[in-house]
């Protein structure tokens, strides 16, 4: 937002600082400055406000209210006095909700002309066009408080006005000259016939002021600002005071802002209104000193805690408990309070020093494994995706899933939750084919059965060795005692996960947890021998009933094994019954010579005795 730097120096005896120092403090500690522009003799300050401080600052008066605080210097706003009449204009607000304050006055004998030098100049410095004196000097008020103003001509208005939502379907042309429809959820503001103007976005052709208006009708409100930005986006219109109103603006100021005008224009008043039924009150806040310097990791003063907060126009009471102006409606935790305290006084001045700990921080597991198998999978050749948890019709159908439906899908394509990752995943490596020969990826996300939980899913195309992968997987996690069977993946009784082909691509799915549960993270450290490995691969029975991690225990008792990997478990066709198949390589090491065949013979054969091996015949 554009900002003029004569303009903010108008609110200050003492000279400011040059606009490129005002910049620099206005970047330290508020608000970012994105460039400075001669103009004339004045320089502009494009200022990007934050979304939170624009309820404040999107105004010089904002923005001079921080360059006071900032640089201790003392600022001097106009005043205004209330101006009193017996005759009240006739004003109606049908949802108090929707429009929290409406504040009205009429002028008489306003005489519609071009504006003085100084306002358009001002006006034009904030990019802002010159209409006639009344118009532009609602815009000034907007620029210069926050507070954003309209004017009706009173003569065309009808018996009064009424703050009220549009009817179905009811029609506005605005002052650019478009028609629009609106709806139900549209605040407008009206009189017994016609729309006049969408509230707080843009006035209407109907009570349009012209070269003939002798009298108007000034409004000075403030609206539900959930209600201005829905309809500044449904209709497509961003003005100036949209902007504002869609921010939480401080409904107190419409009073200040409409008597400014009124000195601006410099007519008498003859009627008024001010529509009131829910005053916000300033609000209080306990902090704690040394809570505060904790945060910030500074020790600041009591005093200079009191000076910065009484500087940015908050009032200190006693026992540290803090009243929050109503223009602040972004105060409302003590931490919001701490940020004021440590943006005004410097984080520049905070120290930089390494935290203390007390314990060391706690291993997050579901991260932990969730890293730990991504890591082994991307050594395997995998890809991880990303896919969305929503799923259409197209899955639910191919796959004859149950599903649970979303309320408000944000398309068809996206309208369940999924119960499992196969579906997309077989779908990717379709579309990847295309494009590749080989393919391996697998994802870990959420799915939505009778309860939300964390799958770990994979698929490859044809002629990849999943079973393979799977087993190596499964003992870098130290899980050694998985059953494969026909489509599922046990441990002991329990099922952990599921394997399967589909349209040629064979997938697999683990529920993460089960994972998690089982997997050991339990290693051993030896000394690295500079002998070689001699690997020995043995396949062969064993009783159905006898754990394979029983079996790898026994032979890691051995004398010279370096390691054991289990690379196939089979039961079926083939295998008698009450046994199954093992697959295993076998390393052996030395740390002191290099092992000849005979005494790896040796130690084979007697781990096969005592694991009671049988040679597949």
């Amino acid at each position: 937002m554009i900002f003029s730097y004569n303009w903010l120096q108008s609110f200050f005896k003492e000279k400011l600082p040059k606009p490129d120092k005002i910049a620099e403090v206005l970047t330290m500690h508020a608000f970012e400055n994105e460039y400075i522009q001669k103009k004339g003799n004045d320089f502009l300050l494009s200022i990007d406000v934050l979304p939170d401080r624009a309820g404040d600052c999107f105004s010089h008066i904002g923005i001079a209210r921080e360059i006071s605080a900032l640089l201790n210097k003392k600022a001097t706003f106009p005043k205004v006095k209330s101006k009193k009449v017996s005759s009240i204009y006739p004003v109606k607000v049908e949802d108090s909700n929707d429009c929290l304050r409406y504040t009205t006055v009429v002028l008489d004998n306003v005489k519609i002309e071009q504006s003085p030098k100084w306002l358009k100049d001002k006006l034009s410095a904030c990019g802002v066009n010159s209409i006639n004196n009344v118009v532009d000097v609602t815009n000034y008020i907007m620029l210069e408080t926050g507070q954003p103003l309209h004017a009706f001509d009173y003569d065309k208005v009808s018996e009064g006005i009424v703050v009220r939502r549009a009817k179905e379907k009811e029609k506005i042309v605005l002052l650019n000259g478009k028609e629009y429809i609106l709806n139900k959820d549209t605040l407008v503001i009206a009189d017994n016939k016609d729309i006049l103007a969408l509230a707080g976005i843009k006035g209407g052709k109907k009570a349009e002021i012209t070269k003939n208006t002798k009298k108007i009708i000034l409004e000075s409100a403030n609206f539900n600002h959930k209600l201005i930005s829905q309809t500044a986006r449904k209709l497509n219109i961003r003005t100036d005071a949209s902007i504002r109103y869609e921010q939480n603006i401080d409904p107190n100021l419409t009073e200040y802002a409409i008597n400014r005008a009124i000195d601006l224009i410099n007519v008498s008043v003859i009627s008024q209104n001010d529509i009131y039924t829910k005053k916000l009150k300033p609000w209080s806040i306990k902090i704690d000193i040394e809570e505060i310097n904790n945060t910030i990791g500074i020790e600041i003063s009591k005093k200079d805690i009191i000076s910065i907060l009484s500087k940015l126009g908050f009032i200190v009471k006693k026992d540290m408990l803090i009243e929050v102006p109503t223009y602040r409606q972004d105060v409302l935790i003590p931490e919001n309070i701490t940020e004021e305290i440590g943006r005004v006084y410097g984080y520049d001045k905070v120290p930089s020093v390494l935290p203390l700990f007390s314990h060391p921080a706690e291993i997050n597991n579901d991260i932990y494994w969730q890293n730990r198998i991504k890591d082994i999978m991307k050594e395997l050749g995998y890809s991880e995706v990303f896919n969305y948890s929503f799923i259409g019709d197209e899955e639910k159908d191919s796959f004859n899933l149950r599903l649970q439906e979303i309320t408000n899908p944000v398309s068809s394509c996206y309208k369940y939750l999924r119960p499992t990752i196969i579906p997309q995943l077989i779908k990717a490596t379709k579309e990847n084919l295309k494009y590749f020969e080989r393919i391996k990826i697998f994802e870990i996300g959420k799915v939505f059965d009778k309860k939300e939980y964390i799958c770990f899913s994979g698929a490859v195309n044809k002629g990849e060795n999943l079973k393979s992968d799977l087993l190596a997987l499964l003992n870098s996690l130290g899980i050694n005692n998985a059953i494969f069977g026909k489509d599922e993946i046990k441990i002991g009784k329990e099922i952990i996960g599921k394997v399967g082909i589909r349209d040629g691509i064979t997938f697999f799915e683990f529920n993460f947890e089960k994972i998690q549960k089982n997997a050991k993270d339990n290693k051993e450290y030896k000394i690295i021998s500079y002998h070689p490995v001699a690997v020995r691969d043995i396949s062969g029975l064993i009783d159905d009933e006898v754990k394979i991690e029983d079996i790898i225990n026994k032979i890691n008792e051995f004398e010279l094994i370096n390691s054991v990997e289990v690379f196939d478990i089979y039961k079926g066709k083939g295998v008698p019954e009450g046994k199954k198949s093992v697959s295993m390589h076998i390393t052996l090491q030395s740390q002191t010579r290099t092992l000849d065949p005979e005494t790896i013979d040796k130690v084979i054969t007697k781990i096969k005795e005592t694991i009671n091996w049988e040679e597949r015949k």
